[in-house]
């Protein structure tokens, strides 16, 4: 284990109010020490549905997508994992097999533990334990506000999904041009809904103003997409 004066950080920016945020100094040396570093590509797969799962990752840098496929081969993105967020730490606790995939967006670099190590970690470390529920209970309010969203139409809900991602992106910034990294498979995916359906929409947000699309990316005008959903409300 590394002492204090050359102990770094292993995540340098974490996503504010995540797991790694909300841990002492202290718990972040123990997790640390009882983790391995490891550096990933993009599009690799973390974890997948449906198959045990016998570690955890903590993100450090990098990003990931977390989805579900049905039996028709049909995806659903359910979230998107930034640094300072943990990867499989419900099977680690109920050892289950993972309820969804976990597969990279960008290159990256995970602090990886054993599931019974992070087990003991949390029997030993009252703090991790309590950031683990913290966690938990922030992902069901998720899971809650998505289920309620599904009840609006398609337009609403991408426009929802937009500002949702925007904000993730830049939390906490007041401008409102936003950059982000999205396909409109990635977006439909994530509505859910029919990429045709959300391709007509992507067009009506581009004449309104309220978007700009590119190869692979958008910037989105979080202002004027606010103002939209007022008018449709």
């Amino acid at each position: 284990m590394s002492d204090g004066r050359t102990w770094r950080d292993p995540v340098p920016e974490s996503e504010p109010g995540a797991f790694w945020d909300t841990l002492s100094i202290d718990d972040r040396r123990a997790m640390n020490a009882a983790g391995t570093s490891i550096s990933v590509s993009r599009a690799v797969e973390i974890c997948r549905q449906g198959r045990p799962s016998s570690t955890v990752h903590l993100l450090c840098t990098g990003s990931a997508e977390v989805f579900r496929q049905d039996a028709d081969g049909i995806r659903t993105i359910l979230a998107r994992r930034r640094p300072g967020q943990l990867i499989g730490e419900m099977s680690a606790v109920d050892r289950s097999p993972a309820s969804a995939t976990v597969r990279t967006l960008s290159a990256s670099v995970f602090l990886v533990l054993s599931a019974a190590r992070f087990v003991e970690l949390c029997h030993a470390r009252p703090q991790v334990t309590w950031s683990v529920l913290r966690t938990a209970v922030a992902r069901l309010r998720d899971s809650d506000d998505q289920r309620q969203q599904y009840r609006l139409d398609v337009r609403k809900r991408t426009i929802l999904c937009l500002l949702s991602i925007a904000e993730d992106a830049r939390p906490g910034d007041s401008r409102s041009r936003v950059p982000i990294t999205l396909t409109q498979q990635q977006l439909a995916d994530m509505v859910p809904a029919s990429l045709p359906s959300v391709t007509r929409i992507l067009e009506d947000l581009r004449d309104v103003g309220a978007l700009h699309t590119g190869r692979g990316r958008m910037i989105v005008e979080t202002g004027r997409l606010r103002s939209l959903i007022r008018l449709d409300s």
